[in-house]
């Protein structure tokens, strides 16, 4: 892949694991009963959607999770490990992420991508003795096309997302390889894509290219 391997990473259920976020955050928030702080994300997802208005709900409560409880998620387990490697090897590394500047219903206005910006910090991404990332590699994007573009912009060579249609887009550019992480999902649903259950998958995947 070059001299220098470039990896670009998805941010939101690639590199940080909401899982457990949800059931605490929507308990904390009023809009989920107590006996629900442990529920997965799909099954917030899932309960809320059933209910009245059901999928304002759910945004609403997204936009809390991504903003002022972010703090409540958790790096994924081999995202560190992965991390470490790559950058042993001095790849560099881009993150891309689809997400608004705010959440939607929040009448805080809390800013999204700061509130990643400083879970990013507190996770050791841009500290020296960390990942050390360059900040200037973080990008956030409005729109699921802006986000492909700036793929394409950043030069990377391999993209790893959990979500099969951003890879599989059309617009997706082709010199990139696409990287399909998949812990929960149906292999079905990559429409050809390999599934990657882990990071340590993933890992593995790329070793020869370390």
């Amino acid at each position: 892949m070059g001299t220098k391997l470039h990896i670009g990473l998805d941010l939101d259920n690639t590199i940080i694991d909401f899982d457990e976020a949800f059931g605490a955050a929507g308990v904390e928030t009023g809009l989920l009963a107590p006996g629900h702080a442990l529920a997965t994300k799909e099954q917030v997802k899932a309960h809320l959607r059933s209910g009245p208005d059901g999928d304002t709900t759910w945004m609403r409560l997204q936009g809390q999770v991504y903003g002022r409880y972010i703090g409540m998620a958790r790096l994924f387990e081999g995202v560190g490990d992965f991390l470490k490697t790559a950058r042993g090897h001095g790849a560099r590394i881009s993150i891309v992420s689809h997400k608004t500047r705010h959440g939607h219903f929040d009448p805080d206005r809390i800013n999204l991508w700061e509130a990643a910006r400083d879970w990013l910090e507190g996770q050791g991404f841009f500290a020296a003795d960390g990942f050390d990332l360059d900040p200037g590699d973080v990008h956030f994007c409005e729109t699921r096309a802006r986000k492909i573009e700036r793929i394409g912009e950043t030069g990377c060579r391999a993209f790893v997302d959990d979500l099969a249609e951003v890879l599989n887009d059309p617009s997706f550019p082709s010199n990139v390889a696409r990287i399909w992480f998949a812990p929960h999902q149906s292999a079905d649903a990559g429409n050809g894509l390999t599934p990657h259950r882990s990071w340590a998958e993933i890992a593995a995947a790329m070793a020869t290219e370390f």
